[in-house]
């Protein structure tokens, strides 16, 4: 998103039976182990010689046992194969490293199952432009995002300065770190959520990652690797409700765009400054891991499209160096999958204008690739200030038209993010102890744009149990002719995002409304629609 920014099943054994038996026979027992103790000390030489020298019988039978189970123990423990170095994904399942994860369907890999009529089985290929995408994003869980669970920065004050992922890992330390962390990935999104997303008539599912996921250096301070695990814990429920996994890359080494939701706020040191193009080799790196794994035949059907890397601000890099990096990655990874084969591959527009494509992505050269766009109303000064009726009908001119274009020009182009949201007011959405745009205290010192109405003010915006019946029906109708621009304009869309921590941030929050009424029940079949 743009800124200014079963415990184990155990089987108990009952003996109330064989407790019985013994108490109705202890007299009879007792008769039978005296005739047998009378036989032994009656018994001849050799039975009287082993009862003197039982001892030592004992103690030679030991010797021998103990003799032959060492070997054996050796043998069985040089057999067992090591563990996986940590900076790898070839990992065990996720439950194998986690007990406490659901055990898994009896076939892993049985894609029958589908999400909804309206969309093939997993087993059959999605017809990309001709069914439109229709997803939702798991924005702040594998990567967290303040806005979205604000409690996990709530817990410091100002002068800790825990603005991002990276300052918080780093102010927990390791140790907290990774409790806290894990706490949120069990907590935040489970199985109930996929099945959740799939009664709404949901496809797809885009689940943003961090680098992290796949290895760290020695002065980065994210937990490593546990996100990959609940990845592809992730992707197993996607299968069981039938719903495809858009897997997206949303932090580069160093950040690409210095944005909290890169990881980390401030400087970009991809592509520029000193370590610009180190972070940026190890950025393809990271991209080729994730690739080689999710073009196992076992996942190729879960993962058909795969996000290279999220915003990229090429508004402040030099776009050739972007531009070369884009066709590296592209020749990289399909050195890997073949030409015509592995995940479709989507870019972003860089917040450059999706027109600024035009004639890139060759289609003679750029084969089963995406561009991506992410479209928000409330970044727009000029679009916050139009009437509600105004701005619940521009995505039907406006973007559609833009889009529309783009479709013809530069590539095939989707919107992986876009929200309700009319202003900018939400909880940490412009960052951690900054202002508004809304309000006109959002960075007064640089050159931020500001609105010009010094009346607005974000008081109670964001308290959704107040919203009356029209100010339901402006976001119903908002979303819903944004859904409709978006498929009869481009190959689909991607709401962010599913949910906020305790609807923090309503405005963003798709799970809300699908509750309270302003989203709709099946995104399959809406009632605002653009007028041709």
């Amino acid at each position: 998103m743009q800124e200014n920014s079963d415990r184990p099943f155990v089987t108990e054994l009952t003996t109330n039976s064989s407790i019985g038996y013994a108490d109705e026979k202890r007299e009879g027992d007792s008769s039978q182990q005296k005739q047998r103790q009378g036989a032994t000390a009656t018994g001849g030489p050799t039975t009287r010689w082993m009862q003197n020298n039982k001892k030592w019988i004992l103690f030679g039978i030991a010797i021998i046992a103990a003799a032959t189970a060492i070997p054996i123990i050796l043998v069985i423990a040089l057999r067992k194969p090591t563990e996986p170095p940590p900076s790898t994904i070839q990992k065990k399942q996720p439950e194998e490293h986690h007990p406490d994860f659901p055990p898994l369907p009896e076939d892993q890999f049985d894609n029958s199952a589908q999400a909804n009529p309206y969309t093939p089985p997993l087993s059959e290929p999605f017809p990309y432009g001709k069914i439109p995408i229709r997803g939702i994003n798991l924005g702040g869980w594998l990567v967290i995002e303040p806005f979205i669970t604000p409690s996990l920065f709530d817990q410091f004050s100002k002068s800790d300065n825990v603005i991002d992922e990276h300052s918080l890992c780093k102010k927990l330390g390791p140790k907290e770190a990774l409790r806290q962390i894990q706490e949120h990935y069990e907590t935040f999104i489970t199985e109930e959520d996929f099945a959740k997303i799939a009664k709404m008539g949901f496809n797809h599912v885009r689940i943003p990652m961090g680098h992290w996921a796949i290895e760290v250096t020695q002065d980065e301070p994210y937990v490593p690797h546990l996100s990959w695990e609940y990845l592809l814990r992730a992707i197993q429920w996607g299968r069981k409700y039938g719903l495809r996994i858009m897997v997206e890359l949303h932090t580069a080494p160093g950040s690409q765009n210095g944005w909290n939701h890169s990881g980390r706020y401030g400087q970009i040191a991809f592509l520029n400054g000193v370590h610009g193009e180190e972070n940026a080799n190890r950025t393809l790196k990271i991209v080729e891991t994730m690739i080689e794994f999710f073009n196992k035949p076992e996942w190729q059907d879960m993962v058909p499209i795969f996000g290279v890397l999220n915003e990229p601000a090429i508004f402040q890099l030099e776009k050739k160096r972007v531009e070369k990096w884009y066709e590296d990655s592209y020749d990289s990874i399909r050195n890997i999958t073949g030409v015509n084969d592995g995940p479709y591959l989507t870019y972003h527009d860089g917040f450059i204008g999706l027109d600024s494509w035009n004639g890139f992505f060759d289609q003679n050269r750029y084969k089963r690739v995406i561009l991506e766009s992410h479209m928000y109303l409330m970044f727009d000064e000029g679009i916050v200030s139009l009437p509600r009726e105004e701005q619940a009908q521009f995505p039907c001119h406006g973007w559609r038209a833009i889009l529309n274009d783009s479709m013809k020009n530069a590539a095939p182009t989707m919107v992986g993010e876009f929200s309700i949201a009319t202003n900018d007011c939400g909880k940490y959405l412009n960052g951690v102890g900054l202002g508004t745009r809304y309000e006109n205290t959002l960075h007064k010192e640089s050159s931020a744009k500001q609105l010009q109405c010094p009346t607005c003010t974000c008081e109670n915006v964001e308290n959704w149990k107040k919203w009356d019946k029209n100010y339901r029906h402006f976001l119903q109708s908002f979303l819903e002719h944004q859904i409709d621009s978006f498929e009869t304009s481009s190959i689909g869309w991607f709401f962010w995002t599913y949910k906020t921590e305790n609807h923090a941030n309503p405005h963003w929050d798709y799970s809300l409304g699908w509750e309270q009424g302003w989203a709709p029940k099946d995104v399959n079949n809406i009632t605002y629609k653009c007028e041709n």
